[in-house]
C-alpha cells in the first residue's frame, strides 16, 4: 500500500524552490512533487517538463543534479529514494498557467469534500479564476465552479483515438 505524505509547509516549500531554482537553469519546469510512502520506504517523486517533451536521459541528468543538491541540503528527515519523471499525458494540473493553457480539454477532479452531492467531476475545462482558484467544468450538458483547495486534484484525460 502506498500513502501520499503531506510534507510539512517548510519543507515542501524549501524543497520545490530548490527544485525549481535548478530546473529553471537546466531549461526545464517543475509540474508537481510529492512523497509518498510505501512499504520499500519514502519515494520523493519530481514530475518535469520542457519545450518538446522529457527524455529519460533529460530524467537520469536532472536525478544526479538535483541528488546531489538534496545531499548538500538534506530537506528530508531519513531515509527516501529520488525519482524524476515528466508528467505524462493524464499529467496533474495544479498552477492557474496550468489550467489556463488546457481550456477546452477534458479533466477529472476529484474533491475531499463533496460539491453538489458529489466529489468527482469529468467534463470539458470551460475557464479558470484565480485567486481563489476555481475551475468551470461542462459535465453532461450541466456546468460547475469548482473550487480547488489544496485537497482537490485535477488531472488531464487523454482519450486515445479521439
Amino acid at each position: 500500500m502506498v500513502a501520499t505524505l503531506e510534507l510539512p509547509e517548510d519543507r515542501r516549500g524549501k524543497i520545490q524552490v530548490l527544485a525549481e531554482d535548478l530546473l529553471l537553469n537546466l531549461g526545464f519546469e517543475l509540474v508537481d512533487l510529492e512523497l509518498s510512502q510505501s512499504d520499500e520506504g519514502s519515494v520523493l517523486r519530481l514530475f518535469i517538463d520542457k519545450e518538446g517533451g522529457v527524455t529519460l536521459d533529460d530524467c537520469a541528468h536532472v536525478s544526479r543534479m538535483f541528488g546531489a543538491l538534496l545531499d548538500v541540503e538534506d530537506p528530508i528527515a531519513g531515509r527516501y529514494n529520488l525519482e524524476i519523471s515528466s508528467p505524462g499525458l493524464n499529467r496533474r494540473l495544479r498552477k492557474f498557467k496550468d489550467f489556463q493553457s488546457r481550456i477546452g480539454e477534458t479533466v477529472k477532479i476529484k474533491l475531499a469534500q463533496p460539491l453538489a452531492g458529489r466529489r468527482r467531476f469529468k467534463g470539458v475545462l470551460l475557464k479558470v479564476q484565480d485567486e481563489p482558484l476555481t475551475v468551470t467544468v461542462a459535465v453532461d450538458g450541466e456546468e460547475f465552479v469548482v473550487p480547488l483547495a489544496e485537497s482537490a486534484r485535477c488531472n488531464l484525460v487523454y482519450n486515445f483515438g479521439d
